[in-house]
């Protein structure tokens, strides 16, 4: 008769009570040894005699949303020797899910100096409340089902285990015909390549998450391409593989139609652009050529005497009309540049007096023709710094348009300073006169573009509608303001403020004019394709002590300064053969170094730079100004000494 203590009949009792619940045991000693009892086996669907299987195969055997849980508690379990109690879902080879309960703990050091994790394995599948999961699976569907992007799941190796039903939509197939298939048969392959490799640099960096979605191209169930839109999250095992992928996919065809369409439009309105600036470039191309004979050829008339009162007179008709032209086309190019941004400012000291005489100066004719008295007063001549050049453009503006309107009494011009908020200067100017005036309530539209003071203004006075247009945008790029004032019976006020700073004393000092001669004989090349420019320049040189040969293309002049000695070159930009800039380049590519000057109606901020880029060192613009032509020969003819060693 075998006695049995209370110890012995109570440890029968629960070894038989587990042997009765199915229960399966495991020991665990490294990532490589374990040990599972048969029925470890028969809990997770595989043959007795398969061999406990390895870690990454465990994983595997574990539910896509669960396997980070598994692992997370078994590092638990390695660090710690608390108890550890566990539900999760297995997915046996055959797609049966169940639900487990597992127990485990690290145990004490061993007779071998090993310490194992041991633990038991229960079927609690037909035990589990599933009430609370019920209700989170109906929540997810009921969203799934009720949103426009199309939810997935993903299990790599099985297909697509679930799809909402906006796959309708998205793909064209209902949900049940996409289960099981491969998403990456729904996509265009060159994106399938390039997602493969988006999601393997995820995974070596561990990234489940993504800030960053992509964009690929579908194919929906009728064959035509669909943009879509992802951002899906990864479900990595605890052996560090994708074992899953959940999706939340948009259609974004419409989006990418409208940035198709705005790409479009975008390409349109530049081509549109760069076809308005060639348009204007050449225009004024074209314009300025004839303005250059006609106006050069009218000046040399005027100067050398011998007519009657009346031919003077009509040549002063024809200068005029040249100049009023050649307004026309300036203001068109400004406002060009100043709708496209393209204007800069060039800051440099000046003296308010030489601003306000300079101005009425050149106005002073105008007004005696009309019998109009034009004056100028200046409360005190501060010397500031700004870009002289456009306040003397926004001046004449003003000035030239109350001479126009005004038939008869005066002009008066008012420049003065004041202190601005900052304490800095701030120049204020006025142009009053004894005209018409205006009506006050279309004062603010005459400084729109296009705009004159009423129909009939063109038709009488003429003009584009620019002017106060420019001087508006000038003094916003200035910083300034500018406005106007009348009672609409007894002539008008016109106005500008704009801030300044004061100039340094020495800098003050420098002459706004060019004025000077030549210092030494000088022998320049123009290469000039039309006749009548060629016959004005050599007129205008003629006077001075230049020796002037004359080329008609760049291609001629690459030749005469490879055989002679220059001086100085002016060079045309536009010409038949071999134009301007090509011809500068060849130059500088023969090593030679003779200063070249474009005198060119390309007068474009784009263009000037053109010349600058292909090696050139300044720029006249046509129509000629004779001090302008001057300066530039006196600024960059090659100083004598240079020439002396070229020869």
């Amino acid at each position: 008769m075998i006695e049995h203590t209370p110890e012995t009949a109570s440890e029968s009792i629960a070894l038989t009570a587990l042997e009765s619940s199915g229960a399966g045991w495991w020991r665990v000693l490294d990532n490589e040894t374990a040990w599972w009892s048969p029925r470890m086996f028969d809990l997770f669907g595989l043959p007795r005699d398969s061999g406990v299987p390895t870690i990454g195969d465990l994983y595997r055997l574990y539910h896509p949303d669960d396997a980070d849980m598994v692992a997370r508690a078994f590092m638990t379990l390695f660090r710690s020797d608390e108890p550890v109690t566990l539900r999760y879902r297995t997915v046996h080879p055959s797609g049966e899910v169940r639900q487990h309960m597992t127990w485990g703990r690290r145990q004490p050091v061993d007779a071998d100096g090993n310490r194992w994790l041991a633990g038991m394995v229960m079927d609690v599948t037909e035990h589990v409340d599933d009430a609370r999961l019920i209700e989170d699976q109906r929540a997810f569907r009921f969203v799934a089902d009720h949103t426009s992007d199309m939810v997935v799941r993903h299990r790599m190796g099985v297909g697509l285990t679930y799809v909402s039903p906006a796959s309708r939509t998205v793909f064209g197939y209902s949900p049940t015909e996409m289960l099981g298939k491969d998403p990456a048969d729904l996509a265009v392959p060159e994106d399938v390549v390039r997602i493969r490799g988006l999601l393997a640099e995820r995974i070596a960096r561990g990234e489940t998450v993504s800030a960053e979605g992509y964009e690929y191209r579908g194919i929906h169930k009728d064959g035509h391409q669909v943009w879509l839109e992802a951002n899906p999250r990864l479900v990595i095992n605890g052996a560090g593989e994708m074992t899953e992928i959940v999706d939340v996919v948009r259609d974004i065809s419409a989006r990418k139609q409208a940035e198709a369409e705005l790409h479009a439009a975008r390409i349109e309105a530049e081509a549109a652009s760069r076809a308005k600036s060639e348009f204007l470039a050449n225009m004024s191309h074209e314009l300025r050529t004839p303005l250059t004979s006609i106006l050069g050829f009218s000046r040399l008339i005027g100067a050398g005497g011998g007519l009657s009162e009346g031919d003077r007179g009509y040549l002063d008709l024809i200068r005029s009309a040249g100049e009023t032209l050649l307004t026309v086309v300036n203001d068109i190019l400004d406002f060009s540049k100043l709708e496209a941004g393209a204007l800069t400012l060039d800051p440099e000291p000046f003296s308010i007096a030489a601003l306000g005489d300079g101005a009425t100066a050149l106005l002073r004719d105008q007004a005696d023709g009309k019998g109009l008295t034009l004056t100028c007063e200046v409360a005190d001549d501060v010397r500031l710094t700004g870009d002289v050049t456009r306040l003397r453009q926004v001046l004449l503006n003003l000035l030239s348009n109350a001479v126009k309107f005004t038939d008869a009494g005066s002009v008066r011009l008012a420049l003065s300073t004041e202190d601005g908020v900052d304490g800095s200067p701030v120049l204020v100017a006025s142009v009053t006169d004894t005209g018409c005036g205006l009506d006050p309530a279309h004062i603010d539209q005459m400084f729109d573009r296009f705009t004159q003071a009423d129909g009939s203004v063109s038709r009488k006075f003429g003009g584009t509608g620019l002017g106060l247009a420019i001087s508006r945008r000038l003094m916003d790029i200035m910083g300034g303001e500018i406005g106007a004032s009348s009672d609409g019976a007894t002539g008008s006020t016109f106005w500008f403020r704009v801030p300044l700073s004061l100039a340094a004393d020495e800098a003050a000092q420098v002459s706004e004019a060019p004025g000077g001669g030549l210092d030494r004989p000088l022998r320049v090349l123009l290469a000039e394709d039309n006749a009548a420019n060629r016959t004005l320049v050599a007129a205008l040189l003629g006077a001075m002590d230049v020796a002037l040969d004359m080329v008609e293309n760049g291609e001629e002049a690459v030749r005469a300064v490879a055989a002679t000695a220059y001086d100085l070159v002016l060079m045309d930009m536009q010409m038949p053969v071999m134009d301007g800039p090509a011809a500068t380049r060849a130059i500088r590519a023969l090593g030679d170094q003779t200063p070249i000057v474009a005198l060119t109606a390309n007068v474009l901020p784009e263009q000037i730079d053109q010349c600058r880029a292909a090696g050139m060192q300044g720029h006249v613009a046509k129509p000629i100004d004779p001090l302008a032509l001057m300066a530039a020969l006196s600024e960059h003819a090659r100083p004598a000494h240079e020439k002396a060693a070229a020869a």
